[in-house]
């Protein structure tokens, strides 16, 4: 039996981070339906009870000697592990584990990683040479292969793949606008999504989208839902923008974490997104909803300049009147445009689990 042990941003309730955990195990379990699954997790219990999984806590650090000493293969990855914006000491961990995999020969992924930005010289040298000890490293963008390659690396020794969450299957509309009905609202009226998060600046950019909301419902009589992805940082921002509207009629909270599948499916019946959160916009792309993002990470570029999308621009400087006439544009637009796009990063992002398992095979 092949065992796999999966380290990651994992337990935190952040939903992009458990639909990518959702995929990865999703599609390790259709292409080998034996495999034993061990994830490193921020809450065990919850990481077990959602993801029917083995599950140690990230600083048990006997418990993960213990798993990395019976497994075949680690994967590091997906998301945004690798960077030192949020935190220096988050790098060094998952830098630590992906050290610990090498002292040990297991066989190492770095699988879908969103690499950077990493500043610092010992930091970068320090990654460069844990990272050269992976069997196989595939990045979400092109963005991360060129912060790989500025380290040292080449070309050759990377691949481009996609976000794990890309080989989700779409959401179901219908159950969506069940959702959205359970929450108060008028199926059959238009409705503007918002995922917000915290961020620097936020006096200032809370301001302009509380503003934006206002201008949006003004102009095409539409529903405001602000949809959290990670609480209860999330809820706290959107209630922020809630309360600076002049006009807080027809605004709603989705108050109540969801699976990774209800997420889509409550995206999917949106009229429009208007994301921070990259794995927002992401469900929005998979569902033909169009959206745009207001870019606070490189994470959130390197995603739209691929899908050849709309940024609406940083968040340091987002004004309400751009994110209403940028909203005038994509209410002509039916998100469909990038579907072959869409179609290709969905074969990408199967193809990395194949890849992965064709690792346990040699």
């Amino acid at each position: 039996m092949n065992k796999v042990l999966i380290s990651g941003y994992y337990g935190f309730s952040n939903a992009g981070d458990e639909a990518m955990l959702t995929a990865i195990l999703t599609s390790l379990r259709r292409q080998d339906p034996d495999v034993e699954l061990t994830v490193i997790s921020g809450h065990p219990d919850m990481t077990e009870r959602i993801h029917q999984v083995r599950s140690i806590h990230r600083f048990n650090l006997w418990k993960i000697f213990r798993a990395m000493a019976g497994t075949d293969l680690l994967l590091s990855g997906g998301g945004s592990l690798l960077q030192n914006v949020t935190s220096h000491i988050s790098l060094f961990y998952y830098l630590s584990i992906i050290a610990l995999a090498a002292l040990m020969h297991k066989k190492i992924m770095l699988f879908a990683q969103g690499i950077g930005p990493i500043r610092g010289t010992f930091s970068r040298f320090l990654t460069r040479s844990v990272c050269r000890q992976a069997d196989l490293i595939t990045v979400r963008d092109d963005g991360s292969l060129e912060d790989l390659c500025a380290m040292g690396f080449a070309k050759s020794d990377i691949l481009v793949t996609s976000d794990a969450v890309f080989s989700l299957p779409p959401g179901r509309k219908e159950a969506g606008r069940i959702e959205l009905e359970s929450l108060g609202m008028d199926r059959n009226r238009p409705v503007v999504g918002f995922a917000l998060r915290h961020w620097k600046g936020e006096e200032r950019f809370v301001a302009e989208f509380a503003r934006a909301a206002d201008l949006l419902k003004k102009e095409s009589h539409c529903q405001i839902l602000f949809i959290p992805l990670q609480f209860p940082g999330d809820e706290e921002v959107s209630c922020s923008v809630r309360d600076r509207m002049t006009d807080a009629s027809d605004v709603y909270f989705l108050d109540h974490k969801l699976s990774t599948q209800a997420y889509q499916d409550l995206i999917s019946s949106l009229d429009m997104l208007i994301g921070m959160r990259l794995h927002a916009l992401v469900f929005a792309a998979l569902n033909d909803v169009p959206f745009m993002a207001v870019s606070y990470d490189p994470k959130v570029d390197r995603f739209v300049a691929g899908m050849k999308g709309r940024v609406v621009n940083r968040i340091d400087r987002v004004t309400a009147e751009e994110i209403a006439a940028l909203a005038r544009t994509l209410r002509c637009s039916d998100g469909k445009q990038e579907r072959a796009r869409i179609e290709a990063l969905r074969s990408e992002a199967q193809a990395n689990i194949a890849r992965a398992v064709a690792l346990l095979k040699h």
